[in-house]
């Protein structure tokens, strides 16, 4: 079970302090505090599902359970480092300097992770040997195929990339869920959210 883990509840306090940090800056009006969306979606996949299907856990091995929840821990602490940084990049500020360097643009940001979403999602649909469906609604995905299935003990280097490329696909489905918030025209936000949908799917 996963609450024999240690790194289960590391990764629990520290997903409590930044959700409470979160409503904080909601209540202040404090635009940073969107990543609340991130973190409740953390927190239904992390820390609901193994109580609502906890048969699909016995079969685990408990080291694996536990460098899971490490990575979650790794996550959590890396997104609140990397949130500050992408906010700065995606809110325009009018700059007096001399030397005022142009940021980027919600549109172009959206791009470019767009562009990343779009090659990950048609890797994953390749694997799937074009199954669109299967791909974007894994009926059972715990026991069936998905985009990014493999063996939970590969060691190779292909696994390590499938694995990688998963990873990969979920935070950028995640990034992209909090880019809807910053576009500046319903059309983008549109497609952000159209791309956050489609993907969110497999994702939980």
């Amino acid at each position: 079970m996963v609450t024999s883990e240690l790194t289960f509840y590391l990764a629990a306090a520290a997903l409590l302090v930044l959700t409470v940090e979160s409503c904080v800056k909601l209540l202040n009006g404090d635009s940073f505090s969107i990543t609340l969306a991130v973190y409740v979606t953390v927190f239904g996949w992390y820390f609901v599902d193994p109580f609502l299907n906890p048969e699909q856990y016995t079969y685990i091995p408990s080291f694996l359970i536990s460098e899971s929840y490490g990575q979650v821990l790794l996550f959590l602490i890396g997104f609140r480092c990397f949130m500050p940084v992408a906010q700065r990049w995606i809110v325009r500020r009018q700059s007096t300097d001399v030397f005022h360097v142009q940021r980027f643009k919600p549109e172009q940001i959206l791009i470019v992770t767009g562009a990343i979403w779009l090659v990950l999602l048609l890797i994953g649909i390749a694997r799937m040997d074009g199954d669109v469906i299967g791909a974007l609604f894994p009926i059972d995905s715990r026991a069936g195929a998905t985009m990014w299935g493999r063996s939970a003990v590969a060691t190779s280097a292909t696994g390590f990339l499938i694995a990688t490329a998963g990873y990969m696909f979920n935070a950028v489905t995640a990034f992209l869920g909090v880019l809807v918030f910053f576009q500046r025209s319903a059309f983008w936000r549109c497609l952000a959210g159209a791309m956050f949908v489609i993907s969110v799917t497999h994702s939980s």
